[in-house]
């Protein structure tokens, strides 16, 4: 059977209405912002594919770069001022 009338919009409308009730704030405003977010990057993917894999590699580099750094060394005996602070 056809809706000729367009009965069909005023359920959908009802629907729509009893979804958005249980949604919160933040997820709507996620999606809307998140689909726009990754087109956004897919988009500069493509255009600059070198650049992309370069950012790819990133995350491993610093780690990379965190490990030789070791810190801070100090002598086998440290030395306290008067405070009882550690003089580096």
């Amino acid at each position: 059977m056809t809706n000729v009338n367009g009965n069909y919009k005023k359920k959908l409308k009802k629907t729509f209405k009893k979804i958005s009730k249980k949604t919160t704030r933040e997820q709507r405003f996620l999606g809307k912002t998140l689909p726009r977010a990754i087109g956004g990057l897919a988009k500069f993917a493509f255009k600059h594919p070198i650049s992309a894999t370069a950012l790819a590699f990133v995350p491993s580099a610093i780690k990379k770069v965190a490990n030789t750094q070791k810190g801070l060394k100090f002598p086998k005996f440290r030395q306290f001022d008067k405070r009882g602070r550690k003089i580096i």
